[in-house]
């Protein structure tokens, strides 16, 4: 992948009146990252109000309807209320995990991998000015919760997750006691979504019944003609442009429409993270903050990444993998109390 990095002077050249445009010299996405001007604040949280949601399997994708266990966690016969919560707006960027993963090195934590800078980046390698703020990839679940405790502590918050007595998980690479972590109550740091706040935050937060359920197939839009303006996924990132192109593999964050909550890349990029187990979803439960199931084979992730089709994309689309597997399209983003 092309990752060029222009100066001012270049950049002045095109504005000036440059007969070849400047997204022609240097691919779609250098352009993006080039004239955004002044850069977005890749920390910044969303609050979303929460509620009480009916489900109704109307909304989900068509070519899931034999597939009751690819229906998301808002199905037909399920009520879930989920409190108010905050979600990172962008998934996180590779610049920000380097900054706590050394900060967290020298303060007693341990991970099992060291992180990638987007799809081909070198692992563990200082960010790159070209793309620091693609999303951070190749690192396992049992990295991602023991990151969100060292970004917790740095930041001044309380550690979420707990070894199962009153330690702060803080070793990746101890897969008995990360895989049998537990949340603590009332802890105000960051933390993996539970799969129903990513869910709901992907289809843009609100309160949707029976009569009025959720419209959005995937994040932004129910159309799928128009996924390509909210989504990197196959068409524009993967197969469909071919690889060497200049926009084949991860992009940087945000680069895309937001979805009606202001979050990016809930859908396409990279695949994130959740807490929960990945199990099956029982349709008949009335449950407030569900945290998914006390067991099951791997831990869950959502929303599509820049190789896979819109049908696994779609918001829907649930899957999972052992906890301490990683992949150049596999990332996370963060959530906290209010």
């Amino acid at each position: 992948m092309n990752k060029v990095c222009l100066g001012l002077l270049t950049l002045g050249l095109w504005l000036a009146g440059c007969s070849q445009p400047l997204e022609g010299i240097i691919g779609k996405k250098d352009f993006v990252k080039a004239m955004n001007g002044t850069p977005a604040d890749y920390r910044v949280m969303v609050s979303l109000g929460g509620g009480t949601i009916i489900g109704d399997s109307a909304y989900y994708y068509d070519l899931y309807s034999g597939f009751d266990w690819l229906w998301g966690v808002f199905i037909a016969g399920r009520m879930v209320t989920l409190s108010p919560f905050r979600i990172a707006k962008y998934e996180t960027t590779y610049e920000l995990w380097y900054e706590v993963k050394q900060w967290a090195t020298g303060k007693g934590y341990t991970f099992a991998n060291a992180g990638r800078e987007g799809y081909d980046g070198n692992d563990g390698s200082p960010p790159t000015p070209a793309a620091k703020t693609e999303p951070v990839t190749c690192i396992s679940w049992r990295d991602a919760i023991v990151w969100c405790n060292a970004y917790s502590e740095k930041s001044g918050r309380t550690a979420v997750y707990r070894d199962g007595s009153d330690g702060v998980l803080r070793d990746a690479t101890d897969g008995t006691a990360a895989d049998s972590a537990v949340m603590s109550a009332g802890a105000d740091g960051y933390r993996l979504p539970t799969e129903a706040e990513w869910e709901y935050a992907a289809r843009g937060g609100g309160t949707p019944s029976l009569t009025v359920p959720f419209t959005d197939k995937w994040a932004g839009t129910n159309t799928e003609n128009d996924v390509k303006d909210y989504a990197w996924y196959s068409d524009n990132a993967g197969i469909g442009v071919g690889i060497g192109h200049a926009d084949y593999g991860t992009h940087p964050v945000g680069t895309k429409t937001a979805n009606s909550a202001q979050l990016y890349d809930m859908s396409g990029n990279v695949y994130e993270w959740c807490w929960d187990w990945n199990d099956s979803v029982d349709n008949t439960e009335t449950v407030t903050d569900p945290v998914g199931p006390a067991s099951g084979m791997g831990r869950v992730y959502r929303g599509g990444n820049w190789t896979v089709n819109t049908a696994v994309c779609a918001v829907s689309y649930r899957a999972g993998r052992d906890s301490h597997g990683q992949s150049d399209q596999l990332g996370f983003r963060v959530v906290c109390g209010q």
